[in-house]
Formats: C-alpha cells, structure tokens, sequence
C-alpha cells in the first residue's frame, strides 16, 4: 500500500506547479516512453477533432506543456492560422520555445503559422469572450484545482459553433486489461519516472490524481454545464484515455 498521498486543494496549486517545473526536461522522452508512444496518435486525434472541417483559425492549448501539441495544431491547420500555448511553468514553455525554434528549421507545414507561448492560469484566461475558433487541452484538466472552472473558462474563449477539446485518462472497465492498467499506472510509471527523471515522486501523483479524476460520463455533463452542445466521448487504448469534443452555442 502506497504512502503517497495526493494534495490538499489548497495545496494543489503550488504542488503541481512545482512537479511541473521540475520534470520539464525530460517530460518528452517519459511521455514517450510511459505510453508507449501512443500519445501521440491520441494526439493527433484530438487535433483533427479540434480543426474539424473549418482546418484554419485562431486556436488556444491550455495546459500546453511543452509545446508538441500546440505545434501540431499549427502543422495540421491552414496557412495564416495562430496557435497560442498557456501554461503556468515557465519550466514547460522554456522547453516548448526550444521545441518551437527546431520545428520551425525543420518542418515546412510550419511556414505561414504563428505560434507563441504565454504564462498563465487556465482556471482564468487571460483572453476576452469568443476570441479562438477553438480550445484544446491535453493531459492537464485533471491538474487544475477547479475542473468545471477550466471548462467554463474555455468555453468563454471560443466563438459560436467553436470546438472545446479534452484529452485525459479514462477509466477503462475492459476485464483483466483493467487490472493491468492498474498495476502498470501505479506500479511501473513511477519507478519509469524514477529512472529517467530521477523523480519518483512526481510519476507518483499521476496515478494517484486519476483516482479522484471524473469517469468519462461526469466530463460529458461538466461540458453540458460549460455551455456546450453536441458532445461525445471517444474511448481510445481500450478506455484508458478518453477524448471529449463539445460545440459551444
């Protein structure tokens, strides 16, 4: 029985911030390697929920992390389009500035986009009413202090007839996978965490924060709560990953 206990929401804050900054450098290669290499075709899904047929515009990734998902947004879309990435460690967007400056040299679907980086809180964007013609997060609701606040706040920032997109862990019921999933989450991901990036602790709060994580039809209603309309939930990696796309009014 694990010790490690998850947060205070008066602490969470401050502690996820600092989890953050301090794995920022190798954050890639362990996504990389705890998924399998897998989030990046979840990814990819999620990118072509988010454009949809409109496929240009002015798109918004809170929670960017660093960068790779903002950076496809900015692949994918149409010339002229501008990708903006929020996140609260400025240890993230140093390293998604660095992965910015060697897409740009390498990769040609770039030219035309504009991408840059701000710091701040997802739970209080810093944007006006309807300005994206879309909003993205990947991986970092379950982060916040206030999930419903995130999503409401995301919901503000777009226009009508906009997409909000959610891209998190799910809660897989399949038999027998799921006792693996358990073990492999809870069991595996931190010593994985320990090895590469010499934090054990921060591999820890993963599995631990998706026990207090909403089941993917609780998401469903907090996008219906957040203004948005014509939702669905996309199971992928047998139910371990849930994709939530929603329309705002």
């Amino acid at each position: 029985m694990s010790s490690f206990q998850l947060p205070t929401k008066e602490h969470k804050h401050d502690y996820v911030l600092s989890q953050f900054d301090r794995i920022a450098r190798g954050y890639d290669k362990s996504n990389d390697v705890i998924s399998l290499g897998m989030h990046r075709s979840w990814k990819l899904r999620a990118v072509g929920e988010l454009l949809g047929v409109n496929q240009g515009g002015r798109y918004l990734d809170v929670c960017c992390g660093t960068g790779d998902l903002a950076i496809l947004i900015a692949r994918m879309a149409h010339r002229g389009s501008e990708v903006i990435g929020l996140d609260f460690s400025q240890g993230m967007l140093d390293m998604a500035g660095i992965r910015q400056e060697r897409a740009e040299r390498r990769k040609p679907q770039l030219q035309g986009k504009h991408i840059s980086w701000r710091r701040g809180d997802a739970q209080d964007l810093p944007f006006g009413d309807k300005e994206f013609d879309g909003a993205i997060v990947s991986f970092g609701l379950r982060n916040l202090t206030d999930l419903q606040r995130g999503l409401d706040e995301m919901s503000r920032v777009v226009k009508s007839g906009g997409r909000v997109v959610n891209l998190d862990l799910g809660h897989t019921t399949v038999p027998v996978f799921k006792d693996f999933y358990q073990f492999y989450f809870r069991e595996v991901v931190p010593v994985i965490g320990g090895i590469l990036q010499n934090d054990k602790t921060a591999y820890t709060y993963l599995p631990e924060s998706l026990t207090t994580y909403p089941k993917p039809d609780e998401i469903t209603r907090m996008f219906a709560k957040a203004g948005l309309t014509d939702i669905k939930h996309i199971p992928l990696a047998l139910g371990t990953v849930a994709l939530h796309v929603g329309t705002r009014r």
